[in-house]
């Protein structure tokens, strides 16, 4: 019988918060995590605009309020299109936002099977594992997995072996993360004369980067290898 938890094994599990610094949501005045804007743009309804690169969201399951802002702006759960699993009244509840599965699901799912495995319990609900899409579906900005996956189990009747750290520099993170670092440390020309590849040469942009990356894995290789040389060391305790 397994009872040991995991990530959903896509490039966003276990991805680092943004990082920032913790303030108080303005209706409850308890702190909130950081969430890229990238997400909340994906997450509101049709209408509401959310420009800024970072915001919160309230972690208090009373607080009225999902996202907000230092300078200004409040979004509520009814201005976003999917139910935050965590606050009072959460309509579903879910533990997977990618495949569309609930916490009832899981929890059901993990008491018959006796697995917590992401990736069993998912199939044994829906019948496939889905594609992570976490950063566009999950209000939190994160893997499912280790927050309403992660709440969904703690509710089951399993109890799951934690998960060990992984030691690869690069787990948890994205293509695109690395390559937007190492393009805020160097621009485009530093780029290119330490790889010398057309995507950072003619009309460079993200996306033309990404597609090449990925298409040509020696390239990749080189610009993570790189990274990880230059990327500051956690220091040891």
């Amino acid at each position: 019988m397994n009872k040991q938890t995991e990530g959903c094994g896509d490039s966003c599990c276990n991805k680092p918060n943004p990082g920032g610094d913790s303030i108080d949501c303005p209706l409850c005045g308890k702190a909130g995590e950081i969430v890229y804007g990238k997400t909340v743009r994906k997450l509101l309804k049709p209408g509401l605009a959310a420009p800024r690169d970072r915001y919160l969201i309230c972690t208090d399951p009373a607080c009225a309020a999902v996202y907000y802002h230092p300078k200004g702006g409040v979004f509520k759960q009814e201005d976003v299109i999917v139910p935050v699993y965590y606050k009072t009244g959460a309509q579903p509840v879910y533990a997977c936002y990618c495949s569309g599965v609930t916490k009832a699901q899981v929890v059901a799912a993990v008491n018959k099977t006796g697995a917590t495995r992401w990736s069993v319990i998912v199939k044994e609900i829906t019948g496939a594992v889905p594609k992570c899409r976490c950063e566009e579906k999950n209000p939190m900005g994160s893997c499912c997995s280790g927050n309403a996956y992660a709440a969904a189990i703690a509710e089951s009747a399993a109890k799951p072996v934690p998960v060990k750290k992984s030691r690869d520099p690069l787990h948890g993170l994205t293509l695109e993360t690395v390559l937007t670092y190492m393009l805020e440390l160097h621009g485009w020309e530093g780029l290119w004369n330490r790889i010398p590849i057309r995507c950072f040469r003619y009309d460079p942009s993200i996306n033309s980067s990404l597609v090449f990356l990925r298409k040509n894995p020696w390239a990749r290789e080189k610009l993570e290898n790189w990274y990880i040389c230059e990327v500051p060391k956690p220091k040891k305790k």
